[in-house]
């Protein structure tokens, strides 16, 4: 497995981030090639990558635990998910026992997800397009609106409602995109926690794409948080407006990638 950066992270859900951060993991690679990616310089390029074996894997794992993180946050694992589910059966036979988070972009096979029951305590996925054409010519993932769609509720069946946050991102002049995103993800429960980001940013090769190369306005946001309202959602968090996108990009050509 290839991996970037690890340590105690503050910029999750509340539930996630907690008092004592998110014991986070960030791989390599990813199996989307979202032109607008924050996390580019790691997920398609090669910065500060390094390979670590199983064993290596575990005791980072163990390093976090007995630093007092909240949770292991296994930050885009999709690609190794059968190393990993290796290394969390060994994890927890070790004796790990704070949640593990399952923190991905949903574009993955539920057979897959079968295998990781019992060993994920929370999933937090993506739901970002309900939109195929959008999800091919931004992300380059044919299906994604019904792959997700099938992967979210196979980890809803295995986790429930206390198990289970869906996030998603607004992006710009694609609010219908996201009302539909929104409208799925409530229909799996009314007790659903959506975590709603505003946090887009016209990054890596967003420049590309006139449509997007530009931050979120108020008038697309005011939009999409009626639909919220009108959708009644009872769980969740909404990134404000204005919330600056800029503090929350990470570099990792840095020591500590958060460390703005």
């Amino acid at each position: 497995m290839r991996i970037s950066w690890y340590g105690k992270h503050f910029g999750e859900e509340p539930p996630i981030s907690g008092q004592g951060g998110s014991g986070t993991i960030f791989f390599c690679g990813c199996n989307l090639k979202c032109v607008f990616c924050q996390n580019w310089q790691i997920s398609q390029g090669n910065t500060s990558c390094e390979t670590v074996s199983e064993a290596e894997l575990l005791k980072i794992i163990f390093n976090l635990h007995n630093q007092g993180a909240g949770n292991i946050n296994l930050v885009s694992p999709t690609i190794w998910a059968k190393q990993l589910i290796e290394v969390l059966k060994k994890a927890k036979q070790n004796g790990l026992k704070i949640p593990v988070v399952w923190n991905s972009n949903g574009y993955e096979k539920t057979e897959i997800l079968k295998k990781l029951e019992g060993l994920i305590d929370i999933y937090l996925p993506d739901c970002k397009y309900s939109d195929e054409k959008l999800a091919i010519k931004y992300s380059s993932a044919p299906e994604y609106p019904k792959i997700a769609q099938k992967a979210i509720l196979e980890m809803f069946r295995q986790v429930g409602v206390k198990g289970l946050i869906v996030r998603h991102l607004i992006l710009p002049r694609q609010i219908k995109n996201s009302i539909e995103c929104l409208k799925f993800i409530r229909s799996i429960s009314p007790k659903i926690y959506l975590s709603l980001m505003t946090q887009y940013n016209p990054t890596y090769k967003a420049k590309y794409f006139p449509e997007i190369n530009r931050k979120l306005n108020q008038q697309e946001y005011n939009k999409v948080l009626r639909a919220v309202k009108e959708l009644r959602f009872e769980n969740g968090w909404i990134q404000k407006f204005g919330e600056s996108a800029d503090l929350l990009m990470p570099d990792f050509n840095k020591k500590n990638p958060f460390n703005n």
